[in-house]
């Protein structure tokens, strides 16, 4: 009787072997690759980061052939619970890799990804945030202002141009750039902060400006309403209302920070089941630069813009690109 016993408890345990096992370690399913996009305030229409990344999904989604449930956009009413709340859903909906819209979403994925490790979070112009889930897309304003300043110095007729920037860096490098586009030409620099009385007596000195001024359009309309003409140098997406008609006398270039590269290597990432962690510096920022060399910083030149400038910028360009 006992031997009976005996082999019905052996043959039980070779049948259900993984019962034990089962209790002392849960089994977590490798999830599924799945993309969402979390766009800033205004949603689509706002001819600034939220259209550009929409337009560079759109490509991707065509290149890897996605379809919602697999991607999915979303907007937000601007409120940090808003924000807090359509993340933490897009968390627990199955989303495996979370691209988020602008500087507004800055503390919110930082919360986020500590309650979501497994989540990979994706930040668009940003360079701040030091967790390993999270990928900080950043392009390199230095080389921008480097660009710009080689354009406006190409550009100036008075011999005097101006950077409109709290970033001591980007003003040392406009300052290069404008030597690079004309050695004869003296750079001025300007930390705007609201004053409009400082603005018009610093331009008063200059004939090219460029502003690094994204806030609002305090700066551009001080420019183009000026009885002076002065030139602009805009930022796009950055300075939705530099979104103009060509044939506008007073502006004189864009630089343009080009989002399909970061967009497709994002999504194709998330599929991969991998993500953009390269080291951005010693602080533990992780995530990918963009410039010149990748393609993602470009120039747009307008009517007023003469053939030495655009010849000036395009030998620069192939310079930054070795």
């Amino acid at each position: 009787m006992f031997r009976k016993v005996l082999v019905a408890i052996l043959s039980l345990t070779l049948v259900f072997p993984t019962f034990a096992y089962a209790e002392d370690e849960e089994v977590i399913p490798d999830p599924v690759p799945r993309v969402a996009v979390a766009y800033d305030i205004g949603f689509l229409g706002d001819s600034s980061y939220n259209d550009a990344v929409h337009k560079a999904l759109e490509i991707a989604k065509k290149k890897y052939t996605l379809v919602e449930p697999f991607v999915r956009e979303v907007p937000t009413n601007g409120t940090n619970l808003d924000r807090l709340t359509r993340l933490r859903f897009l968390c627990k909906s199955g989303y495996t890799a979370i691209i988020t819209v602008g500087s507004g979403y800055r503390d919110i994925v930082k919360r986020v990804a500590i309650e979501f490790p497994r989540v990979q979070f994706a930040l668009i112009n940003d360079k701040s945030l030091g967790q390993l889930n999270i990928s900080n897309i950043y392009f390199n304003e230095d080389q921008a202002a480097y660009l710009a300043g080689v354009a406006a110095a190409a550009s100036s007729k008075l011999k005097a141009i101006g950077i409109i920037s709290p970033n001591s860096t980007a003003a040392a490098s406009f300052a290069a750039g404008a030597k690079f586009g004309n050695p004869a030409v003296k750079t001025f620099t300007h930390d705007y902060s609201g004053d409009a009385l400082a603005l018009n007596s610093f331009l008063l000195s200059v004939d090219v400006v460029y502003s690094m001024w994204d806030k609002d359009a305090k700066v551009f309309q001080t420019i183009i309403t000026s009885p002076r003409k002065i030139l602009y140098i805009g930022r796009t997406p950055d300075q939705y209302f530099s979104v103009v008609k060509s044939s506008q006398p007073y502006l004189l270039a864009t630089i343009n920070k080009d989002l399909n590269k970061p967009i497709s290597e994002l999504v194709n990432a998330a599929l991969q089941k991998s993500a953009l962690i390269d080291v951005l510096d010693d602080a533990g920022i992780y995530g990918r630069e963009y410039n010149v060399k990748t393609g993602s910083l470009t120039v747009t030149f307008f009517s007023s813009a003469p053939s030495a400038a655009k010849s000036k910028v395009s030998s620069a360009i192939a310079r930054l690109r070795k």
